[in-house]
C-alpha cells in the first residue's frame, strides 16, 4: 500500500468538487482518504494497481469522471527532437522512451508533487528502479541530439544533483545517497548506461542520478525533457504516458520524441487509447447483472472509457488494464460494490486432491524446495540470454514486448524468480513443475535451483541423486555443451540411458545480466523420463 499526500485546496481547485465530495469519491472509487488537519492535506492510500493515481491529476481526472462522465484526450504535437540510442546499453538496460513538455508553470507544491510522482512510480511500477528510472530535466539546458549509450565507469564524471563539486561513477555510486540506494543494479556490469547532451554533457547516470548542471527543475522552468529508461518495454511505456498526461493536465503541451535504435525507430509518447473487447454477455455472468449495453457505456465512462460498439478505448494512463475482466472490475466499481445482493452459489462442486505429480512435489519439498508457478508466455530477449537457439512459438498479435511467444524453456523464469527475491535472505531453494514448448511440440519439465553465495557441486548433484532415486532411476551425468552452464561443472543427465535434462551451474555472465552476484546451480528435467511408467 502506497500513501500520497496532498493539499486540499489544490484538489478541490483541479476537480472542481468540495472536501466532502472528493473524500467520499476517493473512497468509492476504492481510493480511501484521510484528512490531515494539521498539514490541510489528504492523505490517499493506494494500491500498486493503479500507478496513475500517484499524481493529483490523476485522482482529479478519476473522480471528474466518476461523476461528471468527463473524458479526457490526449496527443503529443509533432516534436523536432531526437535521442540516439547506442547498441551498448543493449545489456544493461536496453530500452527508453522520451517526451518534451512545453509551457508549465511550477511551484513550490508543484514540484514536490512532482518528485513524489517519480518516486512512487519508480518504487512500485519500476520495482525500486530495478524495471526503470526516470529522469526529468530543463530543455533549455540540453542540446539535441540527445545520445543513450553505455560507458566505462571511470570515464564517467559529472556533478550529480545535491553535490558541490564533480565526481566519477563509482564514487557516486559508493557515495551519493542515490548512488548507494539503486548502486546495486548496474554495478555488475561493465559498462555504465548514461545520458549525454549533444554538446557531450553527462546529463545522468541511469537509474541513479542526474546531473546538476542540465537535470535540475526549479520555479523558472517552463519546458521539460523526460525519459523513461530500463529493462521492460511496456514499463517504461507505462510510465512515460503517466507523466505527460499528468503534466498536461497541469496545463503543458507534449511533444513527441524520435527515439533512434540502430535497426528501428519509434515515436513516443504513443498516446491513442488501446481498444479493448468487452462482451456484454461476460460483464452480466461475472456481476450477476442484467444490463443493457447503454447501461455498460454510462458505467465504463464514469471510470474513463469510451465505449465504441463492444470495445472499450482504454486510456493511455491505464498501464493496469490488461484484460477484460479488468474493465469489468471498473464497470462493478460504477456500479456500486453496496448495491450488490450477496447470495450462495447455484452450483455444487465436490472437491479432490490433485495427487498427479505427487512423488516429485512431495520429495522437492521433503529436500526444503519452495514450489514456484510462473508465465507460460515470454519473450525471445529473455530466452536468448539462457543460451535457447532453438525455434519458439511466437504470439501472431502480442499486446507488449514482454510476452511475445511460449516458453521453451523454465531455466530462464527460475533465474527471474531468483533475481526478483534476492534481497530475501540465503540459502534459495525453488522448483517448478509447468509445461514447455519445444518448437511445436508440448512437454512437461520439472526444473530446480539452489542460490548461494557459495554452492558446493556435490551438495547441488545430491538433490538430484535423491530425486531421481525417489522415482526408481539411475542417475548418470554425460559430457554437455549447453550455452548457459559453466562447462567444467555442468554435465546432461541420463536417467535409465535416456538423456533427460541437464544440470550444473550457472554461468556467471549469465548471472550478471540477471543482476544476481550469488552462485546458482539449476537442473531442467524432462518429467516423462523422469518418471517413467
Amino acid at each position: 500500500m502506497a500513501v500520497v499526500e496532498f493539499l486540499i485546496s489544490d484538489f478541490e481547485k483541479l476537480c472542481g468538487f468540495p472536501k466532502e465530495k472528493i473524500m467520499e469519491g476517493l473512497t468509492e472509487i476504492g481510493a480511501p482518504c484521510e484528512e490531515e488537519k494539521e498539514t490541510k492535506k489528504l492523505l490517499v492510500e493506494l494500491t500498486p494497481n493503479r500507478p496513475d493515481w500517484f499524481a493529483l491529476e490523476g485522482l482529479s481526472r478519476s473522480l471528474r469522471s466518476y461523476y461528471k462522465g468527463e473524458i479526457t484526450h490526449y496527443a503529443a504535437k509533432k516534436g523536432d527532437y531526437a535521442v540516439d540510442v547506442d547498441a551498448s546499453v543493449e545489456k544493461v538496460r536496453p530500452y527508453t522512451v522520451c517526451a518534451v513538455v512545453r509551457g508549465l508553470r511550477f511551484t513550490d507544491e508543484r514540484i514536490i508533487d512532482m518528485v513524489q510522482v517519480q518516486e512512487k512510480l519508480v518504487a512500485t511500477l519500476g520495482r525500486r528502479a530495478k524495471k526503470f528510472g526516470i529522469g526529468i530535466y530543463p530543455l533549455d539546458k540540453i542540446a539535441f541530439p540527445v545520445k543513450y549509450t553505455a560507458m566505462k565507469p571511470e570515464a564517467i564524471r559529472y556533478r550529480p544533483l545535491g553535490w558541490e563539486n564533480e565526481a566519477t561513477a563509482p564514487e557516486i555510486i559508493e557515495k551519493h545517497p542515490k548512488g548507494l540506494e539503486h548502486g546495486h543494479i548496474i554495478k555488475g556490469f561493465s559498462q555504465w548506461p548514461v545520458f549525454v547532451d549533444a554538446k557531450g554533457r553527462i546529463m545522468a547516470l541511469l537509474p541513479v542520478v542526474n546531473s546538476a548542471e542540465t537535470g535540475q527543475v526549479g520555479l523558472e522552468t517552463n519546458d521539460i525533457f523526460i525519459e523513461v529508461s530500463g529493462i521492460d518495454g511496456n514499463s517504461v511505456t507505462a510510465a512515460l504516458n503517466i507523466l505527460v498526461t499528468m503534466f498536461a493536465d497541469m496545463g503543458g503541451a507534449v511533444h513527441s520524441v524520435e527515439v533512434r535504435y540502430p535497426h528501428r525507430k519509434i515515436t513516443a509518447p504513443d498516446l491513442k487509447p488501446k481498444r479493448m473487447k468487452v462482451n456484454l454477455k461476460d460483464v452480466n455472468m461475472l456481476l450477476g447483472l442484467r444490463l443493457a449495453a447503454k447501461d455498460v457505456a454510462v458505467l465504463a465512462g464514469r471510470m474513463g472509457y469510451e465505449m465504441e460498439g463492444s470495445y472499450a478505448l482504454v486510456p493511455p494512463f491505464r498501464a493496469d488494464v490488461i484484460h477484460e475482466v479488468d474493465v469489468i472490475e471498473d464497470i462493478a466499481i460504477a456500479y456500486g460494490y453496496n448495491k450488490f445482493v450477496p447470495k450462495l452459489p447455484d452450483f455444487f462442486t465436490v472437491g479432490r486432491r490433485n495427487t498427479e505429480h505427487e512423488t516429485l512435489n512431495a520429495t522437492m519439498r521433503g529436500m526444503g524446495f519452495l514450489e514456484i508457478t510462473t508465465f507460460i508466455l515470454t519473450n525471445k530477449n529473455r530466452v536468448a540470454r539462457m543460451g535457447y537457439g532453438g525455434e519458439v512459438k511466437e504470439i501472431e498479435n502480442p499486446s507488449g514486448e514482454e510476452f511475445t511467444c511460449l516458453r521453451p524453456t523454465l531455466l530462464a523464469d527460475l533465474l527471474a524468480v531468483f533475481e526478483t527475491n534476492k534481497n530475501k535472505g540465503l540459502p534459495q531453494k525453488l522448483y517448478e513443475i509447468g509445461i514447455v514448448y519445444e518448437a511445436e511440440e508440448a512437454k512437461k519439465k520439472l526444473v530446480f535451483g539452489i542460490m548461494d553465495r557459495k554452492v558446493e557441486y556435490s551438495a547441488a548433484k545430491g538433490h538430484l541423486q535423491i530425486l531421481v532415486g525417489e522415482c526408481g532411476g539411475e542417475l548418470t551425468l554425460g559430457k554437455t555443451t549447453h550455452p548457459a552452464f559453466d562447462q567444467t561443472r555442468a554435465g546432461a543427465v541420463f536417467i535409465r540411458n535416456k538423456k533427460a535434462g541437464i544440470f550444473g551451474k550457472i554461468r556467471d555472465e549469465i548471472l550478471k545480466q540477471q543482476r544476481l552476484e550469488f552462485e546458482v546451480y539449476a537442473c531442467e528435467l524432462d518429467v516423462d523420463a523422469l518418471v517413467e511408467q
